[in-house]
């Protein structure tokens, strides 16, 4: 398989929690991949998803998530020539890029609603078919106009981010979605206390 595409060389510079994540998501299954990416909602965290990209590892149902929220519409809207060497901030093109050169093969996981819903999909068929062949400056493959085949997400709690201590961590300094109190016994008092005081009030007004 031929190497994904050049990383541009202009990044912005790693924090430590970043560099920490990327080294155990390096030794993890593509499953906390996609669950990670799931997590990380804003383009504060391109230069994960775009690490994510570039690993020759990175399975299709990671690429499609990361193209579908890159607003593809957008891109079909206003039709320009993809950069040559995209960085951080052009998910679009170096998903396209990438799959032109070979990458993102492998499909073992399913892209689900959370990923992609099927009116997204649908308005995006619509607006490719809108062009006539070869009028756009880029391609969109097929395969990402009809995201099917592939298993359920499964991570299982010593590698959820949720359920791990240290995995929390990482999260929690990334910025990524995880629950705000860290796993164990004070996250349990917490939410006793919660809803302990969510009763207390239901009472009072009836």
């Amino acid at each position: 398989m031929v190497s994904p595409a050049t990383p541009n060389t202009s990044k912005p510079k790693l924090t430590d929690a970043e560099i920490n994540l990327r080294q155990t998501l390096k030794a993890a299954p593509q499953d906390l991949w996609l669950e990670t990416l799931r997590r990380a909602p804003g383009p504060e965290h391109d230069s994960l998803v775009y690490w994510m990209l570039n690993q020759t590892e990175c399975d299709f149902a990671i690429a499609v998530h990361a193209f579908y929220r890159s607003n593809p519409a957008s891109f079909l809207d206003n039709a320009r020539p993809l950069p040559l060497r995209p960085g951080p901030s052009d998910i679009f093109a170096l998903v396209l890029l990438n799959w032109d050169t070979g990458s993102y093969r492998t499909h073992r996981l399913q892209v689900d609603p959370v990923d992609v819903d099927k009116r997204t999909i649908a308005r995006i068929n619509q607006k490719v078919m809108a062009h006539p062949n070869g009028s756009l400056p880029f391609k969109i493959p097929q395969r990402f106009l009809q995201p099917n085949g592939g298993t359920a997400l499964h991570v299982p709690p010593h590698m959820h981010p949720d359920d791990a201590p240290h995995l929390w961590l990482l999260f929690h300094e990334m910025g990524l979605d995880v629950d705000q109190h860290p796993p164990g016994f004070a996250r349990q008092i917490r939410r006793a206390k919660s809803m302990f005081q969510k009763l207390r009030i239901g009472g009072r007004r009836a």
